[in-house]
């Protein structure tokens, strides 16, 4: 009787947490998709509209809509995927093909292509109540 206890109590904890671990990969991966399509039809997120902000981060938006100006012809590549190339099957092929915690984020490692070349690592953070990217790292070297 006590086992059954315990097993029906840790249940809905092993739920929950898993939950929270899909949450953060679906928000990372609906991100890029949308992501690459708006560069796709040469549209520019960050400067354009607000649609982006349901994805990043309010003080990383803040830090990279100030760098636009004057430095940003120092930046060899998208911010968001690490790349000045756009492969023509990235969009069609976001995949996240790893992901892990930290005391700072909820790291998911992103694809694009079929090929799974290039990867960059999304640190996401909840913000409020919905996970948002706080970071991007190259994982690529």
């Amino acid at each position: 009787m006590r086992n059954i206890l315990i097993v029906l109590l840790l249940t809905p904890a092993v739920s929950i947490a898993a939950d929270d671990f899909s949450a953060p990969i679906k928000k990372a991966i609906e991100f890029n998709q949308w992501y690459i399509k708006q560069i796709e039809q040469d549209k520019y997120p960050l400067m354009e509209g607000h649609d982006i902000d349901r994805y990043v981060t309010v003080s990383t938006l803040k830090k990279l809509r100030a760098a636009e100006g004057d430095d940003a012809q120092y930046y060899d590549a998208d911010y968001f995927i690490r790349s000045q190339y756009i492969g023509k099957d990235w969009a069609q092929n976001v995949k996240a093909v790893a992901s892990g915690y930290d005391p700072i984020c909820f790291n998911v490692y992103v694809s694009y292509g079929i090929d799974k070349k290039h990867t960059v690592i999304d640190c996401m953070i909840k913000e409020g109540r919905i996970w948002k990217i706080d970071r991007v790292t190259d994982a690529d070297f």
